[in-house]
């Protein structure tokens, strides 16, 4: 890798899995052609129709194989938002915290800190989405709707454009 630049993906196709796999999904489910819970590294039925979706949308060869041309389509084709925790400290977990204080029932301070209170609001909206209530902001919980135009608390957090 360059530069903070990903490297370009291999080329994948049906039956494949990986974190290339993974890293096609994320674009496909922040751009809702797949939904959070499909972002899974494997390259099943439903990461190929949204490809060949995509492919025909681009004026591409709808083949459903994701190669060089393809991928070139596809942007940004970046990492998942990270992983946070109890314990996790930093400027994303202020931005996080900032968000969810704007309507979600944070009413902690905006201290960088993943203590208890975050961790709380955190299972709150995990219910409120119908996702599996662990406290931890995981790929789909970031990923999961939170309000109007597809909103999600990556894109509210400014993790993604």
């Amino acid at each position: 890798m360059n530069e903070g630049k990903l490297d370009m993906p291999s080329t994948i196709k049906l039956g494949d899995a990986g974190d290339d796999v993974r890293r096609l999904q994320r674009v496909f489910a922040r751009n809702k052609s797949l939904g959070p819970e499909d972002v899974d590294g494997v390259f099943g039925p439903r990461t190929e129709g949204a490809v060949k979706d995509f492919q025909q949308a681009n004026g591409l060869v709808a083949d459903g194989v994701v190669g060089p041309i393809t991928w070139s389509h596809v942007h940004p084709y970046r990492e998942a938002s990270p992983t946070l925790q109890a314990g996790s400290l930093g400027p994303v977990v202020a931005m996080l915290q900032g968000v969810l204080k704007t309507g979600f029932g944070y009413a902690g301070e905006i201290d960088g800190i993943f203590g208890p209170t975050t961790e709380n609001v955190v299972r709150q909206y995990q219910t409120n989405a119908g996702l599996p209530v662990t406290g931890v902001m995981d790929e789909r919980t970031w990923m999961a709707p939170a309000g109007a135009a597809g909103a999600t608390l990556e894109s509210l957090s400014g993790l993604v454009i």
